[in-house]
């Protein structure tokens, strides 16, 4: 899953208040060697970096997925090596036997630290760019940039690509407004975050047409989640403004094939979902991989 643009902004806000906390240990370091007080846990302490800011921080943070994860794992890595190099600094110009040496491993440290913040910080701005604005999923470009990687990840597990479009949603603009109609989009958007599980992305590709990259054990398992996503948005009510409304979508699914392109897989799914779109729509319609395609009832 993917994070939404709030979680993002306060991820970046509680990051950045914990680094610029590293300002006040550093001055604290220059008033300890003038004073020559070298006796603050902060300074001397093995274990000083679980406690500071960014330690604590890091120990609150959940990261999500495997990139975020080895960003933060870069982070803490260099954050420990940071707080220990600084200090068998302190303790080299305690004792009086620091050395050149000393400064400069502590200053390649403070790099190494200050490189991991900002490559995670390019990874969260990175992902929100590509966050659809209005729905709050990825959007198309985020779809595009990480199918490949998606696959590559998941050797061991089938992975169905399931494009739902939503059934005569220009009638829902033409009779109740596009502002009605965006906030339809909205509703669909958190029914979809709600009915797929973790490991499972859901994105905006355009307009009103949604891709959910899945993992299913067989097709039929892919195909009973696209049904019951089917069912739960056909059941919903959607409370837009002052209007009630219930919206029904048509599901176009296809497994996704080894080393096969988006688009290609893209272009099975949408000829089965255009099929249900033909014959009644409100259906998951599965195409196979020998182009056959079948109406999935359960």
């Amino acid at each position: 899953m993917y994070r939404k643009t709030c979680q993002i902004d306060t991820i970046l806000a509680d990051l950045n208040y914990s680094v610029d906390a590293h300002y006040d240990w550093l001055v604290n370091m220059f008033s300890c060697v003038v004073n020559n007080a070298f006796e603050q846990p902060d300074i001397i302490y093995p274990g000083a970096h679980k406690h500071c800011r960014v330690g604590t921080w890091l120990h609150h943070h959940q990261p999500m997925g495997e990139e975020e994860s080895s960003c933060i794992q870069a982070i803490s890595e260099a954050h420990m090596r940071m707080h220990d190099s600084g200090r068998q600094m302190m303790l080299a110009i305690q004792n009086k036997t620091v050395t050149a040496e000393h400064f400069t491993d502590f200053k390649q440290h403070l790099a190494l630290f200050s490189s991991a913040v900002t490559t995670y910080k390019s990874y969260l701005l990175n992902m929100r760019s590509g966050i659809d604005i209005l729905t709050g999923l990825p959007g198309r470009r985020m779809l595009d940039e990480t199918f490949v990687q998606q696959l590559i990840r998941a050797p061991e597990q089938n992975i169905y690509l399931l494009l739902l479009d939503i059934d005569r949603f220009k009638n829902i603009n033409d009779t109740y407004g596009h502002l009605i109609g965006d906030s339809v989009l909205r509703g669909l958007a958190q029914l979809l975050r709600d009915g797929i599980r973790d490991d499972d992305n859901a994105y905006r590709y355009g307009g009103e047409e949604f891709i959910i990259l899945l993992r299913a054990p067989s097709d039929k398992d892919a195909c009973l989640t696209g049904l019951r996503l089917c069912n739960t948005i056909a059941d919903t009510t959607l409370n837009c403004d002052d209007q009630a409304l219930h919206i029904t979508v048509t599901v176009g699914l296809t497994k996704v094939q080894a080393k096969e392109s988006l688009d290609e897989a893209a272009k099975r799914a949408d000829a089965a979902m255009y099929r249900g779109k033909q014959t009644g729509r409100n259906r998951c319609m599965f195409m196979d991989e020998w182009g056959e395609i079948h109406h999935f009832v359960g």
